[in-house]
């Protein structure tokens, strides 16, 4: 009897972590988007530049995070993060676009750029 409640409780162990498993391949199936995007730079004026700061769990150290709220030549706006703060308000900036055959689109501050 000790015998058969152990393999159950293997048993559902097993299927317990197949169906976790299962739920995050669904998961990041529909979280990310899928294909090799077609990339590209695109032009944009920064709006606004907003920072923020925290510690960082592992180390203590101060940490801050500086995003751009930015309009695209199309008039849509986004953010993207950029690291320093050497941008102004009305500066004309270049993004690399990455759009994904989904149609998910994602823009990034060259880190060259800086």
């Amino acid at each position: 009897m000790k015998h058969d409640s152990a393999r159950a409780y293997i048993r559902n162990r097993i299927v317990f972590l197949c169906i976790i498993l299962l739920i995050a391949v669904v998961t990041a199936r529909f979280l990310f988007p899928q294909g090799e995007p077609t990339i590209q730079r695109v032009q944009a004026t920064v709006i606004e530049i907003n920072q923020g700061e925290g510690e960082s769990l592992r180390t203590g150290v101060s940490t801050t995070l500086t995003t751009a709220r930015v309009q695209l030549a199309d008039g849509t706006e986004t953010r993207v993060m950029i690291s320093g703060s050497g941008l102004q308000p009305g500066q004309s900036i270049q993004l690399i676009e990455q759009r994904f055959p989904d149609g998910t689109l994602r823009y990034s501050f060259p880190r060259a750029e800086l």
